[in-house]
């Protein structure tokens, strides 16, 4: 008698759901043992995970509060788009539940995060093999599944937690594949399809790259067939569909994509200038932290046994994806051309590839009746059981003997030659013993219940041994990261003013992203879609930014003032502050002008910062903004020649400045803005004033701001400047501030204090006609700007800022902002749904496309397939070669 649903319920559940129990066990271990909460104080966030995710995460729970907005964030880069960054980094639905998380204990909830998202991953790759191998082995589900979830991918690339959910997600993305070639069905793909373009469109690429490769090789396999058609009719209308559903997504996204610092001036100088081969040390552990898998592939595949036509297909796919790991010029196309770290980032799609091949090879070689019955003989498996006992000895002790060595990667974000060596070591141990256990298990001596039981045993080992290296050696790296950034989230929400003011700190003494997350405004921001307008104004005012971020760190009181920056955060205790703990406060600036500054004429500041050095920005700035002669700039004699300053190693420059009044004395060496880690004039010069060494080494990817010397009132200043190496630049001086000057004329400015609610501005003033209002916000085509309840145009001032022009009398002035490309792409996502809906209904059941068409449809399929692969694994070689050839 067959058994009914309900009885075929729980057996189901049981066995989808031993793979998160097991990856739970392993990882809750690991926390215990190396006191990560919930076991103790230690976090498993680290590098982009502490800097970048953690606070994302944090600027998410405002954003879901309504304290700041989404398409006009105050928080970030002075006012950014966070639409892209969301589905770059958040769009998860476990990010949903930062809303019961405080800000000191979202460091904690990345342990948790990060292990649900794992345990999700093993239960989705237990989901797929239990609806497509029906006669596995219920245990090899279970293993391979934890395999799957505790993969070298998920614990090396974590830090970026949004990964883990395209990891769970392909899973079903394969079984969708199946169920549209197989069964014709479209709905399932698409909807998997948009689900991943949503959660992380960049990974959605690499994720395009696999299914174009997937179908071409399925539509070759039945290009004769009547059903060749068919599959390429449904493939294109459910590729379609799931492109119009995330419009709204991908759309705006890639055109603040354009925007930002990433983009590059030439999109294969980074495959013409690489090496062949990947970065190995870093790559391969990500492969190999899944030995059995591996192994067992290649144990199977050299047996010369027949195999199906799907698994053939799968070890192409496989072999396809495993060519990226060791070619470098493929895997940067893999990579949209570049990446900076992460060399390996499609890396999952290789790992389950090889898990579904493992899977089917063990349903074949199951189902293959057994000339020798003898199995599990007592004389076979007690040995067998011992031997497992005492490997899983051997590795423990080898792991904990080497463990510091193997986990080089969690210190640097790369491996070395002596972690590879490590890692190899085990992956061959672990390599001979599932290959002695699958060979007693071929000549039938073993079971496979045995053989499952056994196998599962050493992946858990290899599992539980690879957690340890990877996900919670930062603990011990740091034990007390979550600690100190937590004292940095204490100042969080301390100040209460509603008006819209930013807040910077004296120097870099956290990730920039920190500001921020603490509820204030900031002109600092650090993700890959920082604007390259935003960022080139910020380093040309004299902000220090080094690759894609903006400090919240440089800059003079002038620009503070232009930024509205109302307080500053310090390091220690301080007099007056308004909240100190004991590392930091916060203390309130000298002097302040709201959002909003009266203007008569803004001809001079249209458009671009002139083409100067960075003091003479300064006083281009204050002259046209402010007053005239309260900024000053001087120069080292001997140093210019006419397109910049040249200055030669060993040579020391000095400059004696009379100072009259309170002034404030700043030193700036610069070359030109560009998206870079560091300069060529990096550590050109050592800083002395009256004797006194300021600073050595500036300017320096740390900070390379406008280096403040002091402040000093009717006293003679020598400023000395040692040079250390032979330096071309475009900005070399020195800039004083009259601070007397410069307060006067703030206090005698005309301004708009704005209040921020939201992402939305709010502010009066009365105006006369032709008067112009400079917004400090960042100038972007999406800005809305409304005076009176009419819109009205905006104006790109000084590099990237917003005028408005004012009208005669009242004008009350609201500033939002719509993403450009949003409502076009939202149109598009409406079209989708409906017909989505349409397909399901009606069109699926009477389509009936033209056998020619559907052909002809099929063989341009096919033909896009082949184009892909060419993009991806020949052009780049090519382009390489003879790059190297030239």
């Amino acid at each position: 008698m067959e058994k009914t649903k309900k009885q075929e319920l729980p057996a189901a559940l049981l066995t989808v759901l031993s793979a998160p129990l097991l990856i739970m066990a392993v990882i809750l271990y690991a926390y215990k043992l190396d006191g990560a909460f919930p076991f103790g104080k230690g976090t498993v966030a680290w590098g982009d995970m502490i800097q970048q995710v953690v606070p994302l995460l944090i600027d998410f729970k405002d954003m879901l509060a309504g304290k700041d907005g989404v398409f006009l964030n105050f928080n970030n880069a002075s006012g950014m788009n966070m639409w892209a960054v969301i589905f770059f980094f958040l769009a998860s639905p476990f990010s949903f539940l930062v809303v019961f998380i405080k800000k000191t204990d979202m460091l904690y909830f990345a342990n948790i995060l990060v292990m649900l998202k794992l345990m999700v991953c093993g239960g989705t790759a237990s989901l797929y093999l239990y609806k497509t191998r029906k006669k596995l082995y219920p245990v090899w589900i279970a293993a391979l599944g934890t395999l799957y979830g505790l993969c070298g991918y998920g614990l090396l690339y974590y830090q970026n937690v949004i990964w883990l959910d395209m990891m769970y997600l392909f899973p079903l993305m394969l079984l969708t594949l199946e169920m549209l070639c197989e069964k014709k069905r479209v709905l399932p793909y698409t909807l998997v399809l948009a689900a991943m373009m949503v959660v992380n469109y960049y990974i959605g690429y690499m994720v395009v790259i696999f299914i174009m490769l997937f179908i071409g090789i399925a539509l070759c396999n039945i290009r004769r067939e009547s059903s060749g058609g068919e599959t390429a009719v449904r493939f294109a209308v459910g590729s379609v569909m799931a492109a119009l559903l995330t419009a709204v997504v991908w759309l705006p996204s890639l055109l603040q994509y354009t925007q930002s610092g990433r983009v590059k001036e030439e999109f294969f100088s980074s495959v013409k200038n690489c090496g062949f081969l990947t970065t190995y040390e870093t790559v391969l552990p990500t492969i190999l932290c899944s030995a059995f898998v591996l192994t067992a592939v290649f144990f199977f595949s050299c047996d010369g046994k027949s195999r199906s036509r799907k698994l053939n297909n799968y070890l192409t796919l496989s072999i396809l994806t495993l060519i990226p790991i060791i070619v470098e010029p493929i895997n940067l196309m893999w990579h949209t051309g570049s990446y900076m770290s992460f060399p390996s980032r499609f890396g999952f799609i290789t790992v389950f590839m090889l898990t579904v091949c493992t899977a089917m090879y063990l349903e074949e070689r199951d189902t293959i009746p057994r000339e020798n019955k003898l199995t599990d003989h007592i004389a076979v498996i007690i040995p067998a059981l011992v031997a497992t006992y005492l490997f899983i000895d051997l590795i423990t002790d080898f792991i904990e003997k080497n463990r510091e060595t193997a986990g080089k990667y969690t210190r640097s974000l790369w491996g070395d030659r002596n972690s590879l060596q490590i890692c190899v070591a085990m992956f061959l141990l672990m390599s001979a013993m599932s290959v002695l256990m699958l060979l007693l298990y071929r000549r039938g001596l073993l079971s496979t219940r045995t053989l499952s039981i056994i196998c599962t045993a050493l992946i858990l080992c290899e599992s539980f041994a690879n957690t340890r290296i990877y996900l919670t050696n930062p603990v011990l790296n740091d034990p007390e990261r979550a600690e100190n950034q937590n004292k940095v989230y204490d100042l969080a929400d301390r100040i209460d003013d509603d008006e819209l003011f930013r807040v910077k700190t004296d120097g870099k003494l956290f990730y920039v992203n920190l500001v921020g997350t603490l509820g204030y405004g900031s002109i600092s921001h650090y993700t890959s879609l920082n604007s390259q307008d935003y960022m080139f104004m910020m380093k040309r005012m004299g902000v220090s930014s080094n690759w894609m971020d903006v400090g919240s760190y440089g800059g003079t009181e002038l620009t503070d003032m232009l930024m509205s920056i109302k307080y500053k955060i310090v390091r220690g205790e301080a007099e007056n502050a308004v909240y100190s703990n004991e590392e930091y406060s916060i203390t309130e600036n000298s002097a302040f002008l709201p959002s909003g500054i009266i203007l008569g004429d803004i001809s001079a500041i249209e458009g671009e910062l002139p083409d100067m050095s960075r003091s003479e920005i300064q006083q281009f700035i204050c002259d046209n903004v402010l007053t005239d002669n309260a900024v000053k700039t001087y120069s080292f004699d001997g140093t210019e020649n006419g397109s910049g300053y040249t200055v030669a190693c060993g040579e020391t420059r000095e400059l004696t400045l009379d100072i009259s009044g309170r002034q404030s004395i700043y030193f700036d060496a610069f070359d030109r803005p560009k998206v870079a880690l560091g300069s060529e004039i990096d550590g050109s010069f050592d800083i002395m004033v009256n004797g006194s060494m300021i600073k050595t080494g500036y300017p320096s990817g740390e900070f390379n701001g406008l280096l403040k010397l002091g402040e000093f009132e009717n006293e003679t200043v020598t400023i000395t400047a040692k040079v250390k190496k032979d330096t071309d630049l475009r900005s070399l001086g020195v800039t004083a501030i009259d601070t007397d000057k410069l307060y006067s004329a703030a206090e005698a400015a005309k301004t708009v204090g704005f209040t921020r609610k939201g992402g939305k501005l709010t502010g009066s003033i009365n105006a006369n006609a032709g008067q112009y209002c400079l917004i400090n916000v960042p100038y972007t085509d999406g800005l809305r700007v409304r005076i009176n309840g009419k819109s009205t145009p905006c104006i790109r001032v000084l590099g990237d800022l917003t005028a408005v022009e004012l009208t005669d009398g009242e004008n009350d002035i609201t500033v939002t902002a719509m993403p450009k490309g949003f409502i076009a792409g939202l149109i598009m996502s409406i079209a989708g749904a409906a017909l989505c809906i349409l397909w399901h209904f009606v069109i699926s059941k009477k389509l009936k496309v033209p056998e020619k068409a559907s052909k002809a449809l099929m063989w341009t399929v096919m033909a896009a397939s082949l184009a892909v692969f060419m993009a991806v694994y020949i052009v780049p070689v090519l382009v390489h070669l003879t790059a190297e050839d030239n």
